[in-house]
Order: structure tokens, then C-alpha cells, then sequence
């Protein structure tokens, strides 16, 4: 097994989705696993071995992973190859609420991009970066990185905006996307414009975008658990009728519903639904 995911201390799990392994001298032919937006952010520690690419559309040439990297939100379906190697890549899945934990800076210009920490200026996270690659087991990566995010929510914990965005997240969530910007505003008291900085400063994304990934990812969820056909599928949550259910599929995983939900995954494709269907 090539991939493997490894979940985060119950307090933290509010910002850290999963951990992840990849393990490149598990991989014994040339493999392209398709990733699809899960609301989530990817910090990718790398250190020589140039043994992954990604892009996000077929008709590009795939990028070569060369240095640890911070991945910003995705809205559109991103391939990634993997080919035979001797390199272990360790990697953390953040949850919308934890991304502010690692960066300080608005994640606007994140969205569907990977920067290289090194082009950041952030010495925090480099440190990390360095004291990540050199410890000798997932465990202790784990703990060095839960370490980092307990120290970094002992200051935002106390900021207003912070709070309210992780609140505002939470309240979409809950709802499975379906619900009108109006609502959301009058629920929390705030304007729209508000709601919508606060989602560019902390998300990259805006909320309508986010409502749209949200209900994509019940969509999996329902599937899997329930094995409802499409037509009922998108109509419990709440497209307007199947042309857009299908459209808002290709959207996200340039496949048809169908053709998505009778795809044969790979492990790490397998893993990653698996995790979207257990956020619900």
C-alpha cells in the first residue's frame, strides 16, 4: 500500500482533517489518482526525491513536487502521478478552520494553486518544515506538528473574525450548503460582505463556492452510504433538476455522475473518499 491515512487528536480534529503517508517504494507501476475539491487545504512536506506531479487538467504538462508546499483550496479536479521511488512523503489535510493556524497572510490568491514554503517568508513554517523532516517516524511528525497548531490556537482563539468564520463554516457544514446568503446573514447578524472577506482571508474561496463544495461532498457521502439513484440523489440535495446535478459533477470531477461513481479507484482515491464520506 502506497498510501496511508492516519487521523488527527480528537481536540484538533475541528482544524486537521488526516495525516497521510506515500510511500513511493510501494508504487510498482506508474499511477494517476484524481482528487477532487473536499473543502480542505494540503501542506506536503518534500524533501530530494522527485517522484510526484500534479496538474489540474489533462491537457496540461504535469508540475514535478520538488519542495515542501502549501496547497490552497481546490474548485476543480486535480490529477496527481505517482511514479517508483524510494522517498517517503508526509502530508497534512486541513480542515477550512486550520489553514490560519500554519499562514498569517489572506488566502485569496491560494485558491486552486501550491506555493513552495521557501517563496513564503514565513519562518514558522520553515522551522516546521525542517523539524518535520527530521524526525524519524509518522508518529513523531504527528506530534511535532499537533504541537505547532496547539501553540498557534493559544493566539487565534481569541480573534473575533477568526471565531466567527470557523463558526460560519460549521453552520454551513451543518447544513449540507443548502442554505441562502440572506439566511446566513441574518443568522450570525453580519452583512454579506463581511461573511464574504472573511472567506477570502481565511479560505481563498468565496462562500458560494464553498456552499457548492460542501454539497458536492454530501452527494459522496449519500451515495456511499445510501446507494440512491441520481435522480433522487440530486433532488435530496437540492439541484434544480438533473442537468445541474451533472453539470456541478463535471464541475468538480470532470466526470458524469455515473461515470464518477462507478470509477475503479485507486488506494489513495479510495482513502480520500473515504474521508469525505466520514466528515458527515
Amino acid at each position: 500500500m502506497y498510501f496511508k491515512e492516519y487521523h488527527p487528536s480528537p481536540c484538533l480534529s475541528k482544524y486537521i482533517d488526516s495525516y497521510f503517508m506515500v510511500d513511493t517504494a510501494n508504487i510498482y507501476e506508474d499511477i494517476t489518482d484524481l482528487v477532487v475539491p473536499d473543502g480542505t487545504f494540503g501542506l506536503l512536506f518534500v524533501d530530494s526525491q522527485k517522484t510526484i506531479k500534479r496538474n489540474m487538467a489533462i491537457d496540461t504538462p504535469p508540475i514535478t513536487l520538488k519542495r515542501t508546499s502549501v496547497f490552497g483550496q481546490k474548485t476543480k479536479p486535480v490529477n496527481y502521478y505517482f511514479t517508483k521511488g524510494n522517498a517517503h512523503y508526509f502530508g497534512v489535510k486541513i480542515n477550512p478552520a486550520g489553514l490560519a493556524l500554519f499562514l498569517d497572510q489572506s488566502l485569496k490568491e491560494f485558491k486552486n494553486l501550491f506555493v513552495e514554503i521557501d517563496l513564503l517568508g514565513n519562518g514558522k513554517l520553515t522551522e516546521l518544515e525542517d523539524r518535520v523532516l527530521a524526525a524519524n517516524g509518522i508518529e513523531e511528525k504527528i506530534r511535532i506538528v499537533e504541537g505547532f497548531v496547539t501553540e498557534r490556537l493559544k493566539i487565534l482563539r481569541y480573534n473575533p473574525d477568526y471565531i466567527l468564520f470557523v463558526n460560519i463554516v460549521s453552520f454551513i457544514k451543518d447544513h449540507k450548503g443548502e442554505i441562502r446568503f440572506d439566511f446566513l446573514a441574518n443568522h450570525f447578524n453580519v452583512n454579506y460582505k463581511k461573511i464574504e472577506r472573511l472567506f477570502h482571508r481565511f479560505l481563498g474561496v468565496t462562500p458560494k463556492i464553498y456552499m457548492r463544495i460542501v454539497r458536492f461532498n454530501a452527494a459522496i457521502h449519500y451515495f456511499s452510504k445510501h446507494n440512491n439513484n441520481l435522480t433522487e440523489l440530486g433532488y435530496r440535495l437540492g439541484f434544480f433538476d438533473q442537468s445541474h446535478f451533472i453539470r456541478e459533477f463535471r464541475s468538480f470531477t470532470s466526470l458524469s455522475p455515473s461515470e464518477f461513481l462507478t470509477k475503479k479507484f485507486s488506494n489513495s482515491e479510495e482513502t480520500c473518499l473515504k474521508l469525505i464520506s466520514n466528515q458527515w
